[in-house]
């Protein structure tokens, strides 16, 4: 779970910050700022979300405390990751605002922005009612500027799904939304042949084939967003990388033989015949 919401058993939350007695051990302190965590909101992979308010300038901010030092070259990677964006503007790109990184008894932790809920979070909140294309049009636009903007940094999200992408007030901005998560994100200069990238049901086929990519799989990802939203259900298998293929073949066609015979992971797909004329390539069966 990557976005800001609670689960349903959140009973990960039962730690000391949540049920202090002395206010002053609900309080996380930085060197310019003290936050005072008031709800748990989630947790990820690598770590706990709070709804935390910013004592001196009573802001409501999202704190992420992450895990301990088992992560720590994740967290050094997100850390990085974020400071390299830090420097767009985040209302105009349409990405979480990175506040600051401090250490709190040893603990790594992560200011963002207080963004309400996911896209994801939407939907079940709607029983899986899928959203009108008025609706759906002004997230496409505000999610291919920030395409845009990471690409102008050479930067790859890698993580784009309905979690990662987050409403910023349902009241009062229904339809405004940003992205969030760069735990795995990476830069253009560090794509290597054969990353296994991208979660399932969100994986470009370039990536699950092992053929060469750029920032052109995070589009892939949000036209999977897209059709989530419409559909109110995923265009491709979420569980399996096998179901996933099929379900492209079936939808798109399968990929010419020429970029099957290219991929390092097409023969866990696909499998290879040769015929009188020439070889060709037909996906396994179950």
């Amino acid at each position: 779970m990557s976005s800001w919401e609670t689960p349903e058993d959140s009973s990960a939350a039962s730690v000391s910050l949540t049920a202090p007695d002395a206010q002053d051990s609900q309080t996380l302190h930085s060197s310019s700022s003290s936050y005072l965590v008031l709800d748990f909101l989630g947790e990820g992979n690598f770590g706990m979300i709070f709804s935390s308010m910013n004592l001196r300038t009573k802001q409501i901010v999202a704190v992420k405390i992450l895990k301990d030092t088992e992560v720590a070259q994740d967290t050094e990677h997100e850390i990085t990751m974020l400071k390299v964006i830090s420097g767009l503007d985040a209302d105009l790109t349409n990405m979480v605002k990175f506040h600051e990184e401090f250490q709190h008894m040893e603990t790594t932790c992560l200011v963002f922005e207080r963004l309400d809920m996911s896209l994801y979070g939407l939907l079940l909140q709607r029983e899986w009612e899928h959203h009108p294309l008025h609706e759906i049009r002004p997230v496409a636009k505000q999610l291919l500027v920030a395409l845009d903007a990471l690409k102008g940094l050479g930067v790859l999200h890698t993580d784009i799904k309905p979690d990662n992408i987050m409403f910023v007030n349902m009241k009062d901005q229904p339809l405004r939304v940003k992205l969030i998560d760069f735990g795995c994100a990476m830069m253009a200069s560090q794509v290597e042949l054969g990353m296994e990238i991208q979660p399932c049901g969100y994986m470009a086929p370039e990536i699950s084939l092992g053929l060469p990519f750029s920032e052109a799989v995070d589009v892939w990802g949000v036209g999977c967003v897209l059709a989530f939203l419409y559909l109110a259900q995923n265009l491709f298998s979420v569980k399996c990388q096998y179901q996933m293929m099929k379900n492209m073949v079936t939808v798109l066609g399968q990929p010419q033989d020429h970029l099957l015979r290219a991929g390092m992971y097409s023969e866990e797909f696909f499998i290879e015949e040769y015929g009188e004329d020439s070889p060709s390539w037909r996906l396994m069966v179950e």
